[in-house]
């Protein structure tokens, strides 16, 4: 989990999905950010280890993903013991502990409610069983008129304050996805049109340990969502094979696919055992549950990068601007060391450790490796 803290006053994205006249499924105008206000974001997520380039990605995506659903599996499965958390110790040391699935779901959400919070973006948290301590969803981020995006009120709250409803629930209960699928149809359905025509997508995250109940009716539900102006992230709270096979096999049968998750540990494996150079660390998988529009990103599990993507991915991360690796390597890897300097060491979850977010000696014998195969991601 990345450790956000207190909300951070900064400066609200302001072209979220809302009703400029009250009037539910109608969009407002899209209103730009300024420069100042965007780096008024960036400078609150480098207080919580971001670094600048990821920062920077993270504030911009939340302006073609103006609105979140997250929908949170509080199936009775929960409460199995195989999940894993983050923690900082006394002496503010990061350290990997045992946990119940439940309690590292918690952890995520909260860390994207705190994101929706200080980046002012609107995220939706609705659960997949209802329960008495938590209304039909909650609201966190974006201003009070962006409630009004969909056709029922929900509940606007803090950051804290969910994460408080959410340590209320005792996790019981099936997976019925299909339910909860089909409701954020309803809600996408009326401005679908108008979000096709800015540009904008909806982030649906499903946080899940299982298989839905009916997996024919939600794989419909699925098409139907994907219909629709959304980008779809599976954030699996569980190592069960069976599982893992349930939702890499549906990834396959879709038309557009889904991007899947693993917690930081499991994600930091797949990624490293395409990109060994990398540091998987909290906050880009924290970014990449929240929603970033630079498919880049999710490319990182998926196949090794060329020099050129590499170099890309680099530059995204730190903020920085490189040298082209495969013309000027010695350039390239002063100019990387030089921006790995101002940055951060980020916490790895395989070597439990503080790291560089990137090896240079392992990226550049990366870079020689593909360079000289002539593979190609395409």
């Amino acid at each position: 989990m990345v450790t956000i803290g207190q909300p951070v006053s900064v400066p609200v994205i302001t072209n979220a999905v809302q009703v400029g006249d009250g009037t539910p499924g109608v969009l407002a105008p899209a209103v730009e950010v300024s420069e100042r206000e965007r780096e008024a974001m960036v400078a609150a997520l480098a207080r919580f280890s971001f670094p600048r380039g990821l920062a920077t990605e993270l504030a911009a995506s939340t302006e073609v993903f103006p609105v979140r659903f997250f929908v949170l599996d509080n199936s009775g499965s929960m409460s199995m013991g195989d999940g894993n958390r983050i923690v900082v110790d006394g002496a503010g040391k990061r350290r990997a502990v045992t946990a119940t699935r439940w309690e590292e779901l918690i952890d995520s959400a909260s860390t994207i409610a705190e994101l929706s919070e200080t980046l002012g973006a609107r995220t939706d948290f609705h659960l997949l069983n209802r329960s008495g301590r938590f209304s039909k969803f909650l609201t966190v981020g974006g201003d009070s008129s962006a409630a009004s995006f969909v056709p029922c009120s929900g509940e606007k709250v803090s950051a804290s304050m969910l994460r408080q409803r959410i340590q209320q629930v005792t996790p019981n209960g099936g997976t019925p996805m299909t339910e909860s699928v089909m409701a954020i149809v309803s809600m996408l359905e009326p401005v679908a049109h108008q979000m096709r025509a800015r540009g904008q997508q909806a982030v649906v995250t499903l946080m899940t340990d299982g298989k839905p109940n009916d997996p024919r009716s939600f794989a419909a539900a699925l098409q139907a969502l994907q219909a629709l102006p959304v980008w779809l992230v599976v954030r699996l709270c569980t190592d069960d094979d069976a599982v893992v096979s349930y939702w890499d096999e549906l990834d396959q049968s879709l038309e557009t696919g889904l991007e899947v998750l693993d917690d930081d540990a499991g994600e930091a494996a797949e990624v490293t055992g395409k990109n060994r150079w990398l540091t998987y660390g909290a906050p880009l998988h924290a970014a990449r549950t929240f929603g970033l529009s630079n498919k880049l990103f999710d490319l990182l599990d998926e196949a090794t990068l060329l020099p050129s993507q590499a170099k890309l991915f680099v530059e995204l991360l730190l903020g920085c601007e490189l040298p082209e690796p495969e013309i000027e390597p010695q350039a390239f890897d002063d100019a990387l060391r030089a921006a790995l300097a101002s940055a951060s060491p980020v916490y790895d979850p395989l070597r439990k450790c503080e790291r560089a977010w990137v090896d240079v000696k392992q990226l550049a014998r990366s870079m020689r490796k593909t360079s000289s195969s002539g593979c190609s991601l395409m």
